[in-house]
């Protein structure tokens, strides 16, 4: 079933760790909103709807002369926060989302100033992410409102064409949607961001991940894609946990300022969490999704060492052709890469199930 659910003020919290689309809009007429309830339909995606903070303005009196008056201080100034009118608080943790679509109606050729507002304000948490346009107007063309658009959201990834909606196409938007959706390539965008998902696994918790895109997140993904690892972690400096991985990475150095939550890799095989911060030249592989804060990162991971594993999101294992049990024992681990026997143990007596015994996937 698709979510419809208004968040409108104060905190915007995720349904769940698979939603990775945020839809952003602000409606005047309710044109906008009839179109996002059409995306609805057809998309998962966590949605807010941006509010005025002034409550009871009406915008069409006077030939929209409200609306014209906020647009004219936005033109004058656009880098100075007393331009843009005031609207209801919003909180949103970025890292939660992958791909944002911001819907918004045409005034006088230009976004309409409660959603620049709320662009001029969440902006930088826009950085890198695949960001998506749709506007209503009655008959006037959308470039102002795309210009808009990349200025508020410096770093956007943005998926083209932008959809331009004129009014009298509300009613029929549902089609309209469809086409524009395999018009960007949504589907493999949506693809393509859970391959740059990661599961880490410790003490009973799961944590999902961001990988970022470089050649050593591209080597990590490929060593996991034969199955999780798992990594012997010990705490460092009251800052972070690390542990050796099974192979050296390739590494992409940069200095970098952590903070809770950041993955690193330190000289090509040590990998690094981090629940606090230091500055130096490491290589970023990702950052965990919905930390809070540190001290509730290194709650999760507990004090002293600890067994960490990593798996490709949504992985099953990748257990394929399975060979049946061999008359050769040896010591045997489990799929989270827990040992089970020690050499002198038996392995033929372990129970039904999948373990690791001599580096092979093995069907007791």
């Amino acid at each position: 079933m698709k979510r419809f659910a208004i968040l409108s003020t104060i905190i915007l919290i995720a349904v769940s760790l698979q939603a990775k689309t945020l839809i952003a809009y602000y409606s005047y007429t309710n044109n906008i909103h009839r179109v996002i309830e059409g995306l609805t339909s057809q998309i998962e995606a966590d949605v807010v709807r941006i509010e005025p903070a002034e409550k009871g303005l009406d915008y069409a009196a006077n030939n929209y002369a409200i609306g014209s008056a906020q647009i004219a201080a936005i033109r004058a100034e656009p880098d100075k926060a007393g331009s843009y009118p005031a609207i209801d608080p919003v909180t949103i943790d970025w890292n939660k989302y992958d791909t944002v679509i911001i819907g918004t109606p045409l005034w006088w050729s230009n976004m309409a100033a409660p959603m620049q507002t709320f662009l001029f304000q969440n902006g930088g948490g826009l950085k890198g992410k695949n960001i998506g346009l749709i506007v209503s107007s009655a008959s006037s063309g959308i470039s102002g409102v795309e210009a808009d658009t990349k200025r508020l959201i410096p770093g956007g990834r943005f998926m083209s064409p932008s959809l331009w909606i004129r009014s009298s196409q509300t009613s029929s938007a549902h089609n309209i949607l469809t086409g524009w959706l395999k018009d960007i390539g949504y589907e493999n965008i949506a693809h393509n961001n859970m391959e740059n998902k990661l599961s880490i696994s410790a003490n009973g918790h799961t944590l999902t991940a961001t990988l970022v895109d470089n050649s050593s997140t591209k080597a990590l993904k490929e060593l996991l894609a034969a199955g999780p690892v798992t990594i012997h972690m010990s705490d460092y400096g009251n800052m972070e946990k690390v542990g050796p991985l099974p192979q050296s990475l390739p590494t992409n150095d940069e200095p970098i300022n952590t903070v809770a939550g950041d993955l690193i890799l330190y000289q090509g095989r040590n990998f690094v969490i981090y629940y606090d911060t230091n500055s130096w030249n490491f290589t970023r592989l990702g950052k965990i999704d919905n930390i809070i804060s540190g001290s509730a990162l290194k709650s999760i991971l507990g004090k002293g060492d600890v067994d960490v594993t990593l798996t490709l999101a949504g992985s099953t294992a990748a257990i394929n052709g399975i060979p049946a049990d061999g008359n050769n024992s040896s010591t045997a681990y489990n799929l989270k890469g827990v040992r089970i026997t020690s050499p002198d143990q038996d392995a033929h007596r372990l129970p039904t199930g999948v373990y690791i015994i001599n580096g092979k996937k093995i069907m007791k």
